[in-house]
């Protein structure tokens, strides 16, 4: 028996505020974009693309798991989710719409100095990075070789430009 209520023939235009579905693994590529140093301190810069053929959206943080060169989870090496770190100012979650091709940007911040204090004397090497859109389970993951120090890494959340690490401080003439 056909249905009283219309059937849409074709997706229904954007208002003001509308949100993509939220990505999924399936329709995501993770990507190195760069990174900085300083002062013991290390960032990096990633992205997950839309290498899907609709558009989606990502909001707030991804879910990081580091692993080393065996793809054993590093449980030892803690993923806090900060607004902003060494290098960045603080950066609000908000939703990142991608249409296809595009990519929305994280930083993942440690400290490349061995804390001593706590009994370490080199860091751990890590070897791929995991990370999980948010509401979702299933990984997208990149061979990254990095080496935490301190048993933490710092994540920022999603944000829709590449460049969010401040320019260092000039010296004073």
């Amino acid at each position: 028996r056909p249905s009283s209520s219309p059937v849409p023939t074709a997706p229904a235009a954007a208002g003001a505020g509308a949100v993509a579905p939220p990505c999924r693994a399936p329709q995501l590529r993770l990507t190195a974009e760069g990174g900085d140093a300083g002062a013991g301190n290390r960032v990096s810069v990633f992205a997950l693309q839309n290498i899907g053929r609709a558009a989606c959206s990502l909001s707030g943080h991804p879910g990081v798991t580091l692993q080393d060169g065996q793809g054993r989870n590093l449980t030892a090496i803690r993923s806090d989710q900060v607004m902003g770190g060494y290098f960045t100012g603080g950066v609000a979650p908000a939703p990142v719409e991608l249409a296809p091709q595009d990519k929305a940007f994280f930083d993942i911040a440690w400290s490349a100095i061995p804390h001593e204090g706590q009994g370490e004397r080199v860091c751990p090497n890590v070897a791929r990075i995991r990370v999980t859109a948010p509401g979702d389970t299933s990984p997208v993951t990149l061979d990254q070789p990095l080496q935490p120090c301190g048993g933490r890494v710092q994540v920022t959340p999603f944000r829709p430009v590449a460049d969010s690490v401040a320019p260092a401080p000039q010296p004073s003439a």
